[in-house]
């Protein structure tokens, strides 16, 4: 009877150490090493939002606070607002193990500011996050 006691109480302090080593996060990342499921999730049907645009430790997301993106599978990114339309382009692939999201927009307003070599840090189910250098860019699906 005692050794079935201490079997059960090591189960439960099994079972017990198993949960709450598993990550609560909400994030839902793909394998960082995977370009094609960052796209993919970019070019759905959805419209993206910049929910934080820092540059420089300065946050600029108002920039952007009115223009809606919309990423297609064939490398364009389109933003629409304040009566103006933005085209330009983007590619996810990877580089030194890390995903990357390259996007080159022209010299209008502060687009010129979004193009750069963004790293992939996260995604869950309605955000996308990017890190280069401390410089901050999440996208919020709408």
């Amino acid at each position: 009877m005692i050794n079935n006691c201490k079997a059960f109480f090591l189960f439960l302090s099994f079972c017990s150490i198993a949960i709450l080593a598993c990550d609560q996060d909400d994030d839902v990342s793909p394998n960082s090493n995977d370009p094609q499921a960052v796209s993919s999730v970019l070019a759905s049907d959805n419209e993206w939002i910049i929910t934080l645009f820092t540059d420089d430790g300065e946050n600029e997301t108002y920039y952007f606070e009115s223009y809606r993106f919309n990423f297609d599978l064939d490398g364009s990114v389109v933003a629409t607002g304040n009566n103006d339309i933005v085209t330009g382009t983007y590619s996810v692939f990877r580089d030194d193990g890390r995903v990357e999201l390259k996007m080159s927009f022209p010299n209008i307003q502060y687009f010129d500011e979004l193009n750069d070599d963004w790293y992939f840090i996260s995604m869950d189910q309605n955000v996308v996050r990017f890190d280069d250098d401390g410089d901050r860019l999440e996208f919020q699906k709408q």
